[in-house]
């Protein structure tokens, strides 16, 4: 079985969007992740999340281009945020008064969880401090997959 790999919604986006700070390192770190043959798995939320950002804030044709490469069922996998997931994504998200995640980040958690992921790619701040407390790695912290 394939490794598996959470890609967030701020790595699609920097991996896209060549104005973004972390543009180089996600073009690598996209390019290592495909040259080792992973999984890569996002939630329909972040997809959507990654699309409506790059449609409204750089342009149509980067948010198409971005869909063509989400919708490759060789390349990414999807999995819906089921009402199930949703309600303890929500759950989550009212746990933590010290946390300022979203209900999008803690869905992604939950269905990690559920998929086994290990590894998550991305940038957001939300995402590094949930990584340190539920214990998953990020590629952007120099993981190398398939060691």
């Amino acid at each position: 079985m394939k490794e598996r790999v959470f890609v967030d919604a701020s790595a699609w986006i920097s991996i896209v969007y060549r104005k973004d700070k972390y543009h180089q390192e996600a073009k690598a770190i996209y390019q290592r992740l495909l040259d080792s043959d992973v999984l890569l798995m996002v939630t329909n939320w972040v997809a959507y999340e990654a699309l409506s950002f790059l449609k409204s804030r750089v342009g149509y044709a980067p948010a198409l281009s971005l869909y063509e490469v989400l919708t490759d069922k060789e390349l990414v996998w999807w999995e819906d945020v089921t009402p199930d997931i949703e309600g303890k994504a929500v759950e989550i998200f009212w746990r933590y008064e010290d946390k300022t995640w979203g209900i999008v980040d803690c869905a992604s958690l939950i269905v990690m969880e559920i998929m086994g992921c290990q590894y998550a790619f991305g940038f957001d701040h939300h995402f590094v401090e949930a990584a340190e407390q539920y214990g998953f790695v990020l590629e952007a912290d120099g993981l190398t997959t398939g060691s």
